[in-house]
């Protein structure tokens, strides 16, 4: 048991949840949380007025903080008043709806080491183990597309981890005193829906960013607490204050997900991203690899896309690209880029590539120069001539 009972010291961790009914998920969520975390954790519990039945068994749960409300004040309101008891250094928000995988918690703590990230979310999965949410992205009307719903949660697209512009608090975490600096969830936005989109917002107008992290994977059974009806109806009305709110931070995002395009969830997906740069080579090529690790650690929030043009893909060669970013493409057919039009700001050109990928560079990346890559291969120090190459395309300097 890591559950660390009120009053025995100051866990690391602190997990609030809001419960509104629905004890059987609610407890499952709980076992869940208990079984897959091995830190020392403190568990809260605010109740809104739920019914009989889930007050008796929160009154039953052994170890943990619960908090009575007599009327329903909201998820945004409630989560606040939890958080206000908290004691760990990390605040963990848990939809009771949401079970946590095996190794769900240190990809998530490594990521909020970096002073840059405000929060981070995890990979989320329907209860059919198809992919839920692999960051939510914004439209400037305020309208959401939940990046991979229903797709194979292995595809490669879903596997790097990245800046969002929105994590949902179906399952997030963020330090403690960062949330309390923000004040928390607005309770205009009571009692759901939008509250996590102005907090991520929030976030990144203090400078700190939202980093959605797969190799932390939480199962969430979607409006498991809540009907469907009352959720779109909640969502159109938070949509327009939102919106009146932030709508000059969206401007370069797609004008709505109502009618979506692959080109404009691919814009949206890296809108947050800068530079972006597309290399073309093979998935062991050694250059590629010295390429890739020079450009983030010069811009760690870059997009950095690796086409290694085959299409299959090992893990042991992958997998640490995945992990710290690079967006792996592992499609022969380079039809793949008609859906990228205009996208990057440079493109490394490996040896012996297909003709089809040449012509299709030319057609869908006019506006990006290219370099060739075995010119950077031989050089000792491979920052002097790329940085110069990013800078001359109107990159920002970077961090060096």
């Amino acid at each position: 048991m890591t559950l660390v009972p009120p009053g025995s010291g100051d866990p690391e961790l602190s997990v609030v949840m809001v419960t509104y009914g629905a004890w059987a998920l609610a407890e499952q969520a709980v076992a869940a949380l208990v079984a897959n975390t091995d830190r020392p954790f403190e568990l809260i519990v605010v109740d809104n007025r739920s019914d009989d039945e889930t007050r008796r068994r929160l009154s039953e749960l052994g170890n943990a903080r619960v908090i009575f409300n007599e009327e329903n004040h909201g998820f945004g309101p409630a989560t606040n008043q939890g958080a206000e008891k908290a004691r760990g250094e990390y605040l963990l928000l848990l939809n009771t709806d949401a079970f946590v995988h095996p190794g769900w918690v240190e990809p998530l703590l490594e990521a909020l080491q970096q002073d840059a990230i405000g929060a981070v979310v995890p990979r989320l999965l329907h209860t059919d183990g198809s992919l839920q949410d692999a960051g939510t992205l914004l439209a400037q009307d305020g309208t959401v597309h939940v990046y991979g719903d229903g797709d194979d949660p292995d595809r490669l697209c879903y596997r790097f981890r990245r800046i969002v512009d929105l994590g949902t608090a179906a399952c997030m975490l963020i330090r403690r005193s960062t949330f309390a600096a923000l004040g928390g969830f607005d309770d205009r936005f009571a009692p759901a829906y939008y509250e996590d989109a102005d907090l991520c917002l929030r976030l990144a107008q203090h400078g700190l960013k939202v980093l959605y992290e797969p190799r932390s994977t939480v199962t969430h059974v979607r409006y498991g607490s809540g009907g469907l009806d009352d959720a779109a109806a909640l969502s159109a009305l938070h949509r327009r204050l939102f919106v009146a709110r932030w709508g000059s931070r969206l401007i370069g995002r797609p004008w709505t997900f109502v009618s979506v395009t692959e080109q404009a969830v691919i814009m949206a997906r890296d809108a947050p991203a800068s530079p972006r740069v597309l290399v073309c080579a093979p998935a062991g090529d050694p250059g590629a690899a010295r390429l890739a690790q020079v450009l983030l650690e010069c811009w760690p929030f870059a997009r950095v896309t690796w086409a290694i043009g085959t299409q299959t893909a090992d893990d042991r060669d992958i997998s640490p690209w995945l992990s710290i970013g690079v967006d792996v493409v592992n499609q022969a057919d380079p039809s793949w880029l008609d859906e990228r039009l205009f996208h990057d700001d440079l493109v490394v050109l490996g040896d012996k590539l297909d003709a089809r990928l040449l012509s299709a560079l030319d057609r869908t990346q006019p506006q990006a120069p290219q370099v060739n890559l075995s010119e950077l291969d031989d050089l000792p120090e491979m920052r002097s001539p790329v940085l110069p190459l990013l800078v001359a395309a109107g990159i920002a300097p970077p961090i060096l």
